[in-house]
């Protein structure tokens, strides 16, 4: 029941945003068009990995959780949905950025300046700004009491090194707790300057190794912030920065996938067998298989019979990393309307998903628009635009 509510609610919400022109003024149509097709999607299930989590729990306990198995099963689905996302992302990142690596015109120092100001005003201005609003539903609330402790957690989370509790709120469970995915992101940024001297000092025959060697390296890390750490992280995905790079290397002899039928129709079928297989343990490799088989696709420029050149789901994507950190917030407000209030069935949450995606999808579009652009505007140059499509967008 809960994918055929997904699925109705989401083309539902796509006939409003189209029928009220959404596209307008965030459209764009630069860059690999399948890309911001696919983000839109990505970001959509992430969203609505955590909004089903929310209807289940409402009659049922909730038991997808990492001890979770079964070959093939809705509760895959359940299970998958947000990995799903994250995993392309992470491949849409490595696509983007290392090719950052190829721009011999530029010494080390230029590289680095040029790469963390592009990627602060990219991405730091809408993540305070979630912050803000997640600091003032506290304190309006009375679940954050100013301290000095609180301080402190509050500055180490808008630096991205902070724990889930800014004091006693507990920052999840207004954002569903997002922003562990671009703690690895940053590692990814972090690493492309190294990369670039070291490939610049072995005369560019060992690029890369470098790279699979970096991207263990952020593995590692991943693993010991899960071990370790006190906020939720799932390494895996930092496999995609490999997958997206070979996307990106082999670009060339994969070209001839973007007018194929046959290769959008397996991506189709994989994308969902993938859903609904099992990601437990060591399964997350046909996970993985699956995944960077659409994506390489994909990338080609393939858009899935013309489903990602969809110019609704394109404006989508551009606001795809402000409906990323948004979309906890708008659940949020949607979980203050008492269950007890509205019957349990198909239609009723059927008119709830669809009334989260509109909201998420406005709501996001505002943010791009009045916290994201006026950034992003001030990057200037060709640089900056090669930047709008990164996966934590």
């Amino acid at each position: 029941m809960y994918i055929l509510i997904m699925a109705v609610s989401f083309c539902l919400a796509l006939l409003i945003l189209h029928t009220f022109s959404y596209h307008r003024g965030i459209y764009n149509d630069k860059g690999v068009k399948s890309i911001s097709g696919l983000r839109a999607f990505l970001a959509s299930i992430v969203a609505f990995s955590h909004f089903v989590h929310y209807l289940y729990g409402l009659d049922h306990p909730w038991v997808y959780d990492k001890n979770y198995f079964s070959w093939f099963s809705e509760g895959n689905f359940f299970v998958n949905a947000g990995k799903f996302g994250v995993l392309l992302f992470f491949m849409i990142s490595a696509f983007l950025f290392y090719r950052w690596l190829d721009n011999a015109a530029m010494t080390p120092a230029e590289l680095s300046q040029k790469l963390f100001r592009s990627r602060l005003r990219r991405i730091v201005p809408m993540f305070w700004f979630s912050g803000l609003l997640i600091i003032g539903i506290g304190l309006i609330q009375g679940a954050l009491v100013p301290s000095a402790q609180a301080l402190e957690d509050a500055v180490l989370w808008l630096f991205f090194v902070g724990s889930y509790h800014i004091g006693d709120l507990n920052t999840s469970v207004v954002n569903s707790g997002v922003e562990w995915t671009l703690r690895l992101e940053w590692l990814l940024y972090l690493s492309i300057p190294v990369i670039y001297w070291l490939n610049r000092m072995t005369g560019g025959r060992y690029k890369t190794l470098l790279i699979l060697l970096s991207v263990g390296i952020i593995f590692v890390i991943g693993v010991a912030l899960r071990e370790f750490g006190k906020t939720y992280t799932d390494p895996r995905p930092v496999l995609g920065f490999a997958m997206g790079y070979f996307a990106y290397k082999y670009r060339d002899s994969l070209a001839m996938l973007r007018h194929s039928r046959r290769a959008a129709m397996l991506c189709l079928a994989l994308a969902f067998f993938a859903l609904f297989f099992t990601s437990n343990a060591y399964f997350y490799v046909i996970f993985l298989a699956c995944l960077t088989v659409i994506f390489f696709t994909v990338s080609s420029g393939n858009a899935l019979l013309g489903i990602l050149e969809n110019k609704t789901l394109m404006a989508i994507g551009e606001v795809s990393y402000s409906l990323y950190l948004i979309h906890g917030l708008v659940l949020y407000g949607i979980e203050q309307i008492p269950a007890r209030l509205y019957p349990h069935n198909f239609w009723m949450f059927t008119l709830l998903s669809t009334l989260f995606f509109v909201a998420a999808f406005y709501v996001a579009k505002l943010t791009y628009l009045w916290v994201e652009k006026p950034f992003i505007g001030s990057s200037g140059g060709k640089a900056k635009s090669s930047m709008k499509t990164t996966a934590s967008n």
